[in-house]
């Protein structure tokens, strides 16, 4: 309940940012924003899960608007307060700017603490061991060396700099602390990972890394976490953050949480990772037989083998669309499915053999001791195997899952793939179309609170495609749709005067170079988003020459040193373009004259061109429904809108924005999108 303390908390934080915040502007969607979402995590209304979804546009102050008042609730409510982003940028905003900020005028004291993966952090004891691998001098342990190929005098100094820096406190242990981080390859072998860590029972549990990292979550009020962490950590039954009961969410950036989820909610295993896989289990369990004095846990090599070989024969008839074979509707081929079982029933054996030869090592190690960089070693390689196994189950377990008659079903697939011995590898795909199902389970049924925010959160004027996304309800829940700060209505929105329809490829292509030279203003800032890398390049191709200022074309440099180039060329008032796709339709913030002009060069209809997204299209046409209206309109307009967002970064921003795509007025879902636009002046030439 919003208790009378509780609202004076609020009103005083408000007030106090008010009166002494440099610049700061009263806003009236900003204070309706922070009174939903003061009402809505305080469970004023009945009948209602304290879950808001808010779109907040440009300018409103979402992030003051959350942090003031979802802070005070929380703690009071004695809830961990978890503030999720889409990326590292927000993320680094939030910490270094926001948090500070915040701290200055809220009236309750709180402390906030960054939270990464595991595998941000370093492993001191894979580390140590590393360097102490001996296994060279001791033939029991030659095939389980922690390097697949003899170390480079480079990775040996490298890593003997990490642990003397480590050592030393110079370095906290994470990555991202790191002026030059080892390769991705390297960092593996020394990274935290949940199969291979023995918590409390590691020599090195004290001076950990990743549980200093935990131990500061006790402490801390508030925790700034990213989409991609909380959905894993869900999916692994929460070993990094508090239980969903007790934290109250901040999704910003929520229209990234599907695509997000759809990644974490897949499985996939390969026909060589079986292989390797079955022979890392044969290779640990002769290994620790020997030192035990035991017989070795049966194996079924050889019939995994044949399997397997039967399974290959099968995919090389397939027909695959560029190294794709897609499942219809996801349904596996019977033959497929029945070598599938065999796997699954003979992996199932070795998985359990396996769980009892570890539980046998483990007692073994209770009353024996030996060389602790042999039990380490071992049992970092036991823990992969685990992980290994899990994997090949629960892809072979979805594989032979029959969907369920009216239930959305899986997508699964096979990509062909080549190895760098030439040898051809087969990766079995298994993913679910729809995770609204999941995220009720993990998220919505449980949480103590959450609100979901996004400068474009809804489509076609509506949360319908949101809440079909995520799994929300509508009766459930509170939404909130705040108008813009700026005056749009200035703003001209230019449907241009074009011949040539965009499925027209070639024709447009060529209307599109030539159109750009009369339009772009040489001496201005300007941002052409494309749909198409291919015609991207074309079209700089066609019009580089002529053009008489500096073109920026995505790809020939990164998306941080391109603004850094336009940037210091619009201070020197000289004109600048860049070329740019879906990267540069959002998260780009270019203010004042530094952009004034935004052309959009076609809608972007989402063509299903993932296995996923394939799957999902042909399930509704098999159920006669329209994937065009449902899914392809509804995603072109909230993209429409992302684009059209580039331009007006604040109250001062002036400029236009121009698109070549005629289908806005010559196709009945023209106005439908004109109309959910948010108040630009329309000009159709």
């Amino acid at each position: 309940m919003l208790t009378p303390d509780l609202k004076t908390q609020i009103q005083q934080s408000f007030n106090a940012a008010k009166n002494t915040m440099p610049g700061f502007k009263i806003r009236k969607t900003q204070n309706k924003m922070i009174a939903e979402i003061s009402k809505t995590l305080a469970r004023e209304y009945p009948n209602s899960k304290p879950i808001l979804c808010v779109e907040a546009p440009t300018g409103t102050g979402k992030t003051m608007a959350y942090l003031l008042s979802a802070i005070p609730i929380a703690k009071a409510s004695q809830h961990k307060l978890v503030v999720s982003s889409a990326n590292v940028a927000l993320q680094e905003q939030l910490l270094n700017k926001d948090m500070p900020e915040i701290q200055k005028y809220c009236m309750i004291d709180f402390e906030y603490v960054l939270v990464k993966g595991r595998s941000r952090y370093l492993c001191v004891r894979n580390l140590i061991n590393l360097l102490e691998d001996n296994t060279k001098k001791n033939p029991l342990f030659e095939t389980l060396s922690l390097w697949d190929s003899p170390p480079g005098e480079y990775q040996i100094k490298q890593l003997n700099k990490l642990l003397e820096d480590y050592s030393d406190k110079k370095w906290s242990g994470e990555i991202d602390d790191l002026t030059q981080p080892p390769d991705g390859t390297l960092w593996k072998k020394i990274a935290c990972n949940r199969f291979t860590c023995s918590a409390k029972n590691c020599d090195f549990y004290n001076d950990c890394a990743f549980f200093k990292a935990r131990r500061q979550i006790t402490k801390a009020d508030v925790i700034i976490a990213n989409h991609d962490l909380i959905l894993a950590d869900l999916n692994t039954g929460n070993t990094v953050l508090p239980t969903t009961e007790n934290c109250v969410y901040i999704f910003d950036e929520a229209h990234h949480l599907n695509q997000k989820a759809l990644s974490h909610f897949s499985l996939n295993t390969s026909t060589e990772s079986i292989k390797t896989s079955v022979r890392q289990v044969q290779n640990i369990g002769e290994k620790t037989s020997k030192i035990m004095h035991s017989s070795s846990p049966k194996n079924n090599i050889k019939q995994i083998d044949n399997y397997l070989a039967e399974l290959i024969l099968l995919f090389k008839n397939l027909d695959f669309n560029e190294a794709v074979y897609l499942f219809p509707i996801g349904v596996v081929d019977v033959s497929i499915q029945s070598i599938c079982q065999n796997l699954y029933t003979t992996m199932k054996v070795i998985n359990t053999e396996f769980e009892k030869h570890k539980e046998t090592w483990q007692n073994y190690l209770k009353i024996t001791s030996i060389q602790k960089t042999t039990k380490d070693l071992l049992d970092n390689a036991i823990g992969e195997c685990e992980q290994h196994l899990s994997a090949i189950l629960s892809l072979f377990s979805s594989f032979l899952q029959i969907d369920e008659s009216g239930q959305t079903p899986h997508s699964r697939w096979i990509e062909e793939t080549s190895l760098p011995n030439k040898k051809t590898n087969y990766i079995l795909n298994s993913a679910q179309i729809d995770i609204g199902a999941n995220l009720n389970h993990l998220i919505w049924s449980k949480v103590a609170g959450a609100v979901l925010t996004s400068a474009t959160l809804s489509s076609l004027g509506s949360f319908e495609r949101l809440n079909q996304q995520l799994g929300l309800t509508k009766a459930e829940n509170q939404y909130l749709r705040l108008p813009s700060p700026f005056a749009f209505e200035q703003v001209d929105f230019i449907i241009a005067n074009f011949k040539n329809n965009p499925t027209q490829i070639y024709e447009h292509t060529q209307e599109v170079a030539v159109q750009l030279l009369k339009r772009i203003d040489k001496n201005a800032g300007s941002l052409a988003l494309f749909a198409s890398n291919k015609q991207m390049q074309m079209v700089a191709d066609l019009i580089e020459k002529k053009l008489k200022c500096t073109l920026f074309v995505q790809g020939e440099f990164s998306k941080k040193s391109i603004i850094k180039k336009h940037l210091s060329l619009r201070k020197q008032n000289k004109g600048s373009v860049i070329f740019g796709l879906d990267s540069f339709a959002e998260g780009v913030d270019l203010k004042g004259n530094n952009l004034t002009h935004v052309i959009i060069i076609k809608l972007r209809f989402s063509v299903p061109t993932s296995p996923i997204e394939k799957t999902t299209n042909d399930y509704l046409k098999s159920q006669n429904r329209n994937p065009f209206m449902e899914v392809s309109l509804a995603d072109a307009s909230l993209r429409l809108i992302q684009a059209c967002g580039r331009l007006i970064r604040s109250e001062t921003d002036s400029g236009k924005i121009t698109i070549f795509d005629n289908r806005l007025v010559s196709k009945f879902y023209g106005k439908q999108l004109i109309d959910a636009l948010p108040g630009y002046n329309i000009v159709i030439e």
